[in-house]
């Protein structure tokens, strides 16, 4: 039996015996997907709205009743609005709308009829939402409404709307594909992350060093069985993505695994080079997650938009596995496979991948060197 074969079995036997390895692999991004799935939502939200009306035209009352029909808003009804103005600071209600007097009749003298609308400013977010939900249904009742189709000026422009790749405009499409990215990345990253790490803390770095093994056999021997293992998870997540969660897929199943494995390559290659450098698992561990996850999460442009972060910054995500394997993996979800995209990116993470383990190697030269010297 060769090197590579030996420490290739030592490695899976490893495996095998700490099961953490695969919770990790497998339980971590069940986990993770869940969150996403049903955790963050991007799309449209419920909103507790309050509503005051002071105008005691009858007409007005087709008006209020579209705030119940609509299922993103549940309505409460105020006679005082220090009452409302109560609710919202107390945060039971997100917002809140007051028709004032006149409304209507300034409606039909084709005047401007003023409708105040109150938001909790401190949920940027929310008060958005409330803000657009009002604003569509009173416009939405202005258009149907046949008392005031003479006195409501036409828009001169219809615009017609296509949403492309995305005609639902569901916001988990493309974030249940991109939290692949930071799953992969954290899973690839803890998985490694400890390997080397282990071997100084139980002691048998020393029983490798002196027996023949050379570097190669060394890193390969690392890389290859946390690779199959972390490949096997990444098919257990395309599954749980296509199949549980239905999420579309319109791309080529062959090119997203191939460049599914480049970047699980770069990842390991991270984990490793963290692993080489530390003699414990728990430094080992936690500049796994400093340097694997927050990055990830808040720099990777899968929540955040990367425009709209400060230049520096930017700069900085240009360094990041995430970036490009999130870009990757959505285009290949949503639009299919576009060679611009597949080149580029898996051009990079295959440079970044070699950078990596180059890295890794030159580590380990400098702690076998020491070794044999001792």
């Amino acid at each position: 039996m060769n090197a590579y074969t030996a420490l290739i079995k030592k490695e899976f036997f490893q495996i095998i015996r700490d099961f953490s390895s695969i919770l990790i692999a497998f339980v971590l991004p069940l986990v993770i997907l869940i969150l996403y799935r049903y955790g963050v939502n991007l799309d449209t939200v419920n909103i507790t709205l309050g509503i005051k009306n002071d105008d005691n035209n009858p007409k007005i009352s087709t008006l209020i009743n579209s705030f119940n029909h609509s299922k993103y808003i549940k309505t409460s009804y105020f006679n005082n609005k220090d009452e409302m103005y109560s609710k919202i600071k107390n945060s039971k209600l997100k917002g809140g709308v007051i028709f004032p007097v006149n409304f209507v009749e300034n409606l039909y003298k084709n005047q401007t009829a003023d409708v105040f609308v109150i938001t909790d400013g401190s949920e940027a977010n929310m008060a958005n939402f409330t803000q657009s939900y009002v604003n569509t249904i009173v416009n939405s009742w202005l258009s149907d409404s046949s008392d005031f189709k003479y006195s409501i000026q036409k828009p001169l422009v219809n615009p017609i709307i296509r949403h492309w790749y995305n005609q639902d405009i569901n916001s988990h499409y493309f974030i249940l594909p991109g939290s692949l990215a930071i799953t992969m990345n954290l899973i690839g990253m803890l998985l490694t992350a400890l390997v080397i790490a282990r071997e100084w803390e139980r002691g048998t770095i020393e029983a490798i060093y002196s027996t023949n093994v050379t570097k190669m056999n060394f890193i390969v021997g690392k890389y290859v069985p946390y690779f199959v293992l972390g490949f096997s998870s990444f098919l257990f997540n395309i599954f749980l993505c296509i199949v549980v969660f239905r999420i579309p897929f319109r791309g080529n199943f062959f090119i997203l695994l191939i460049i599914g494995g480049l970047y699980l390559i770069c990842c390991l290659g991270i984990g490793l080079t963290i692993s080489s450098s530390f003699k414990e698992q728990f430094s080992a561990s936690q500049s796994a997650l400093s340097f694997g996850l927050l990055p990830a999460m808040l720099l990777s442009g899968l929540i955040y938009p990367i425009s709209s972060m400060p230049v520096i910054f930017q700069y900085l995500t240009a360094i990041l596995p995430p970036r490009y394997f999130i870009i990757f993996i959505q285009s290949e979800f949503m639009a299919g496979s576009i060679p611009s995209i597949i080149l580029i990116n898996s051009a990079y993470l295959t440079i970044l991948g070699l950078i990596l383990f180059f890295m890794v190697y030159r580590n380990i030269n400098l702690r076998l060197e020491k070794c044999q010297q001792n």
